[in-house]
């Protein structure tokens, strides 16, 4: 006879074992188990950051709400409204207070509200751990954090670690038609990298970015 209480040991093993079935169940937890369950083994977080499991996450999950550049949370069910993760600002003392730019996929891009360019930072918030990172200064200093004109956020939220920011800057020009340039901050290597192709643009209107299948719009 079988011992009972080798039971579920022997259960947890069979599903382990089984691919299909594993992602069949991970695909119904919430993002914060997703994001747990990636330090039980290098299997696990092959497969949790895997594209075929990340796409259908992506399609089957829903979101309770978002929160507007106002710190306004709303709800997508009005009739069963969900609890905002926090009701304020605050996890970093900044002087001049802190708005929200954009949000994606569970993280919050934030930056000073109030005060000089020179004064200005930016974070990433995630609310759910309540961990928060100063994004390091454009190089260049004052004049180039001046000319700042976009500030995005792309990040996958089956990605427990990095992010990435795209930051539009304007440049000097010779004419009427305004020149751009690109620069990308990755938070797996710390640094900002200059994009070597730059652009121009007549209607230079870059708020309210979305990341969306790997792009910003």
């Amino acid at each position: 006879m079988e011992d009972s209480d080798h039971q579920p040991t022997h259960s947890g093993s069979l599903i382990g074992s089984n691919d299909d079935l594993l992602t069949e169940i991970l695909l119904r937890l919430p993002v914060t188990s997703i994001l747990q369950f990636k330090s039980v083994s290098k299997h696990w977080r092959l497969l949790l950051r895997h594209r075929h499991f990340t796409q259908r996450y992506d399609t089957l999950s829903k979101s309770p709400g978002f929160f507007t550049t106002d710190n306004i949370y709303v709800p997508y069910d009005v009739a069963n409204p969900t609890t905002p993760l926090f009701r304020s600002l605050d996890f970093y003392p900044d002087p001049h207070g802190i708005r929200i730019v954009q949000s994606c996929n569970g993280l919050l891009l934030c930056r000073t509200y109030r005060g000089s360019i020179d004064a200005r930072k930016y974070y990433v918030f995630n609310p759910t751990t309540k961990q928060f990172a100063i994004v390091p200064r454009l190089p260049g200093g004052y004049e180039v954090r001046k000319t700042i004109r976009f500030m995005g956020l792309a990040f996958h939220r089956t990605d427990c670690v990095h992010y990435k920011l795209v930051c539009i800057c304007s440049l000097e020009s010779d004419d009427d038609v305004e020149l751009f340039q690109i620069q990308i901050y990755s938070s797996d290597t710390g640094e900002w990298k200059i994009c070597p192709v730059t652009f121009r643009t007549d209607c230079p209107v870059f708020d309210m970015g979305v990341d969306c299948n790997g792009a910003i719009h």
